[in-house]
């Protein structure tokens, strides 16, 4: 099964065409090294985020006195 491209997927595809066809290739580096750093941020902190465990909840303990009466 085809993996879905993400726009960001279709940016860098774009960004490396630039790439190929600039005269001075320093800006469209940048721009591409600038993006990807971005990215692989954003994939950490979502990584983070899925990894993290929720706190587990309190007990709560029932009162104990006389009962039934």
């Amino acid at each position: 099964m085809a993996k879905k491209q993400e726009a960001v997927d279709n940016l860098l595809d774009a960004l490396v065409w630039m790439r190929r066809k600039a005269k001075k290739h320093e800006p469209v580096d940048a721009l591409i090294d600038a993006l990807v750093r971005m990215r692989r941020k954003a994939k950490k902190k979502v990584a983070k985020k899925v990894t993290k465990k929720k706190p587990a909840k309190k007990k709560t303990r029932k009162p104990r006195g006389r009962t039934g009466q």
